[in-house]
């Protein structure tokens, strides 16, 4: 059996994601929380680094057979996101006896406006393999945190019976098994909005007025899910038992 560890993020700006199958990574001594930081695994076999390239206009994710000391990384890989993108290791997936290594890396986003804004992670799994060029095997949301104001003036803080932002919140998870590498992923999602089913396509304001009993958190359903991912040889990727349904509504700030 493939031992799998919990993720343990190097930094968090977004709601914490779910459980995740992802071997920790530590910061090298004397190296501070940053995303160039180089951080390793407990017994030093793997050290990554995410930095930029000759142009510095591009990110890469940087692997290492040790501690980077002035050696020449295994293979680099360019990660892309938008411009105000954050990114962060998140952990590597291994198996003793396999040469692959799976690298995970976390994209957080953010957005600021009026009365509100929101927070999202994104999290990639990177293959890397001996001779094969380094390739994105999985990204999927496992965080999302927003607040739309929805209240400008006194009769619209009336009509919401005093719920003057729309809330929406998601988490997901993804859990390992099996023994095979890259190992079946179990990915979970839970999204709720408050108060009650609320849609970032729509008015709240157009809608009838609120009561107390209104004021309660629900889950969306059609963004609560469970998807079983394998590993496809042929494409070097996951596919999922199903197609994921859009919940940008609360992974996109």
């Amino acid at each position: 059996m493939i031992a799998f560890l919990l993720s343990a993020a190097l930094s968090a700006f977004v709601q914490e994601p779910g459980p995740s199958p992802l071997e920790p990574l530590q910061l090298l001594a004397g190296e501070e929380a940053d995303a160039k930081a180089p951080a390793c695994t407990a017994d030093r076999r793997w050290c990554a680094v995410i930095d930029t390239d000759e142009t510095r206009e591009h990110r890469v994710l940087r692997l290492y057979d040790g501690p980077p000391d002035g050696r020449e990384p295994v293979a680099s890989h360019p990660i892309e996101g938008p411009t105000e993108s954050y990114w962060k290791l998140s952990g590597v997936l291994r198996k003793e006896g396999e040469e692959a290594i799976l690298v995970g890396a976390d994209m957080d986003l953010t957005a600021m406006y009026s009365g509100g804004g929101g927070m999202s992670t994104y999290r990639t799994l990177v293959r890397f393999a001996p001779g094969e060029t380094p390739q994105d095997v999985l990204t999927v949301p496992v965080g999302g945190s927003l607040t739309i104001r929805a209240c400008f003036g006194e009769e619209d803080t009336a009509q919401r019976a005093g719920a003057c932002h729309d809330e929406y919140d998601f988490t997901g998870a993804l859990q390992a098994e099996g023994d095979a590498f890259p190992p079946t992923l179990i990915y979970s999602t839970t999204a709720t909005s408050f108060p009650g089913p609320v849609s970032r396509n729509e008015d709240s304001l157009a809608k009838p007025p609120l009561e107390p009993k209104d004021l309660v958190k629900v889950v969306d359903e059609a963004c609560t899910i469970r998807r079983v991912f394998v590993f496809d040889p042929a494409t070097k990727a996951y596919v999922p038992d199903a197609p994921l349904p859009d919940c940008s509504a609360y992974t996109v700030p």
